[in-house]
């Protein structure tokens, strides 16, 4: 709602710097998996796995392609990008998998 309130060129502004910040941050090298330990996706998968079954959880937010098995029923997959690594998921009613486009 405030943000449809902010003149154009104003929201344009703050996007692309918030997408500066973000391509530097993955120029540094944040862009890579940090080990089970310290993905805080892959412990969210675990709690959540505490209190039910879950097959998959399926993610984008680190735009870094990830399929990691959290237990023997279940799966966490992060789909990568389209622009860096040209991932993606396909189900097929049975399992989820993550490709790549060549």
């Amino acid at each position: 709602w405030l943000f449809a309130r902010v003149h154009p060129n104003l929201g344009f502004y703050i996007a692309q710097k918030w997408s500066k910040k973000s391509r530097e941050k993955e120029i540094k090298g944040d862009n890579q998996f940090l080990g089970e330990e310290k993905e805080w996706l892959i412990q969210f998968c675990k709690e959540k796995l505490k209190n039910k079954t879950v097959n998959y959880f399926i993610f984008g937010h680190r735009h870094l392609p990830i399929e990691h098995q959290l237990n023997e029923k279940s799966k966490y997959i992060n789909l990568g990008d389209w622009i860096k690594y040209n991932t993606y998921g396909v189900f097929d009613n049975d399992k989820m998998e993550l490709k790549k486009f060549d």
